[in-house]
Order: C-alpha cells, then structure tokens, then sequence
C-alpha cells in the first residue's frame, strides 16, 4: 500500500501538477490521521475490555472471600449461642435461691467449658491485592466506601473481641491456678484440692469468671452479627451493580 501511495506521487511530480500533488498529499495525510485515530480507539476498547474482565475476576473474588468468612461466621454464631446458652443454664442451677454449693463445684469440675471460641481471621486476600496493585479503583466510589466500611468493621470486631478475650484469659488463668478446669477425676491430688476448698472463696472466683465469659460471648456475637450483615449487604450490592 506504502509502495502504490509513492508511486502516485512520483508519478505527480514527474508530471509537473504540483496543485494535484497537495491535494493528494493532504488526503494521504488524513487517511493516515485517521488510521492512527482508528488504532487509538481499537487499543482504547482493547484496554477496557481488559479491564472489565479484570473487573469481573476481582468481582467473583471478592464475592467468594464474603462467601466464606459468612459461612464461618455462621458457624462461630452457632456455637457461641450454643455455648452461651449452656452457660446461661448453668448459671440459673447455681445460682438459684435454695442451690446448695455442691451443685456450683459439682458443674465447676465436671460440666464448665473454660474455653472461649472466639479466634477468627477474615479472609482478606482480595481486598489486600486491589490495595497493593490499585486495582481498587476498578471500582466506583460508592462500592469502595462500602469495602472500606466492612473492612473497619472487622478491624472494630476483632480489637473489641481480642480485648474481652484477652480479660477472660487472665481471669480463668488465675481460676485454674486455685482450681483445676481439666477434669482429672481420678487423680488424688486434685479430689484433695477440691475437697479442702474455700467455699466462698472458690464461688466468688468461680461466678466471676462465668460472668466474664458470658459477657465476652454476648459481644462477640452481636459484632460478628454486624459484620456478617454488612457482608451481605455487600455481596447484593456487587452483584448489582457489575
């Protein structure tokens, strides 16, 4: 195509009609705008394209790292309630009006879980990646807002919950020093430090701690309720909207 565009001005020039030499060398050079125009537009939409499949890809990511911390937390909401539940009953046996303080040692040693399940760590690979490479901005500003929302939300949730834990901890700890939380129901040292008990001692320290922990399941409970709303809440607006 270059070579016939050459000749025909050779062939122009030779032929001295230089008026129909610029009148063809103008036309070249729009033809030659405007495949440079063409190109530019042909690279815009391939550029776009790329970054709507990008989009997408970020899209399914994210609804799968929501997905699964929701299934989790569901789980974790199950269990506490079951956990909490337990507690709460336990708590109406010993501390009923006419509960003798063998019933309070009888569910202290055999019946009374120390643990606290509330450890969890949200599944952030997505949203990590988006800020490292800034591909967030693939998204609007609304959907970012929301991100960055739930994203504080997690943070409030796990620093609030690690705090109660933390009290919880410490307490039972102290508990256990005076009085073993794991079992050992044939062992003779531990029946001596049961039978040879401060009564009101070991019940003030006792119903402290089931106090603590009752209160740190009812938190953590009602914030990863939170969060796991917000979650969902989000996952609607994503799939909306791309």
């Amino acid at each position: 195509m270059i070579k016939i565009f050459r000749k025909i001005r050779y062939g122009l020039v030779e032929k001295n009609k230089t008026g129909k030499y610029l009148k063809y060398a103008i036309g070249e050079i729009v033809l030659v705008v405007i495949g440079i125009l063409i190109a530019l537009q042909i690279n815009n939409w391939n550029e776009i394209q790329k970054k709507e499949k990008l989009k997408i890809s970020y899209k399914i990511s994210l609804i799968n790292d929501l997905s699964l911390d929701i299934l989790k937390l569901n789980e974790l909401i199950t269990k506490n309630y079951s956990e909490l539940e337990t507690l709460n009953n336990q708590k109406k046996r010993f501390l009923g009006e006419d509960s003798p303080v063998d019933t309070l040692i009888k569910i202290a040693r055999t019946e009374f879980d120390p643990e606290l399940n509330t450890r969890f760590q949200y599944n952030r690979n997505t949203f990590n990646t988006l800020i490292a490479t800034g591909n967030i901005d693939l998204f609007d500003e609304s959907l970012n807002k929301k991100l960055m929302s739930l994203i504080s939300l997690q943070d409030l949730e796990r620093e609030n919950s690690n705090y109660y834990t933390e009290i919880y901890s410490n307490k039972i700890s102290r508990y256990s020093d005076n009085y073993p939380v794991s079992g050992h129901q044939n062992s003779n040292i531990v029946n001596l430090i049961w039978t040879n008990l401060d009564e009101l001692k070991f019940a003030s320290s006792f119903i402290s701690a089931t106090d603590i922990k009752g209160y740190a399941h009812y938190r953590f409970i009602n914030a990863i309720e939170n969060v796991k709303e917000e979650a969902t809440l989000l996952i609607e607006q994503i799939n909306n909207n791309y």
